[in-house]
């Protein structure tokens, strides 16, 4: 017997769980980063946004291998993205002050 349209299945209770998830992660570091970045005099920006640069190149490199690479790619490209936000608006609020 096949579920009906409507009914929930396995499959979309897991994808709600990995939505659910990757959002509190995202806040997480986003929140972690804030942290470091205002706290920590010695964080070195520079050096940490090279080392993503670096990671998202090797991540580049397996570019087209499949579907899996591709979602990866895109996936670090937002956690960089947010990365440098949480960073930026850290280091704006600190020269505000």
């Amino acid at each position: 017997m096949m579920p009906s349209p409507n009914t929930p299945t396995d499959v979309d209770a897991l994808g709600e769980i990995m939505l659910i998830q990757g959002t509190i992660q995202r806040q997480f570091l986003r929140v972690l980063l804030r942290r470091l970045a205002g706290d920590v005099p010695a964080f070195n920006v520079q050096l940490f946004l090279a080392e993503l640069e670096l990671m998202r190149e090797s991540l580049a490199e397996n570019r087209g291998r499949s579907s899996i690479h591709d979602f990866a790619l895109k996936e670090w490209e937002r956690l960089a993205e947010m990365a440098l936000e949480a960073i930026a608006s850290t280091r704006a609020a600190k020269e505000k002050h």
